[in-house]
């Protein structure tokens, strides 16, 4: 059996920020750093990607870096470039699957939150957790894309 280095590191990641976002609503940015820079080298020591394909895996973090810019960081900045690190490992295609699949759990978690009264509407949950669930999402059922 092939050992998938991109996503055995990609989860070793995902575990570190989830665990530190949970506890206390951050994500370690050295942590975050360390992944995207070892992504970064992984993928210019394989040279199996051209330089658009490792630039495009970025545009979904810089999306959710915008939107955090935009909603006075309602989406915190460590979301985004934990996407960006996501994106570097597993490519543009599924970080935004993993993102679509985030969002679409991280609304429905609220919504029942809201429902019970667990929290009220200026509430915050972290969307890591979310996001690392949706990746998980990716690679049972997207690994074909």
């Amino acid at each position: 059996m092939k050992i998938e280095w991109e996503w055995t590191i990609c989860l070793i990641f995902m575990t570190i920020c989830v665990i530190t976002d949970i506890r206390k609503k951050e994500i370690p940015v050295i942590v975050v750093a360390l992944s995207g820079g070892c992504a970064l080298l992984y993928t210019i020591i394989l040279g199996e990607k051209e330089w658009s394909e490792i630039l495009y895996s970025l545009l979904p973090g810089a999306c959710l870096l915008f939107l955090g810019l935009c909603t006075k960081e309602s989406i915190g900045y460590g979301d985004g470039l934990a996407a960006m690190a996501v994106g570097m490992w597993i490519g543009w295609k599924g970080c935004i699957i993993a993102m679509i699949s985030g969002f679409l759990l991280s609304s429905i978690c609220a919504l029942a939150l809201l429902i019970c009264k667990k929290v009220r509407g200026k509430s915050r949950i972290p969307f890591l957790p979310f996001l690392a669930v949706g990746l998980g999402v990716f690679y049972v059922v997207g690994k074909g894309i």
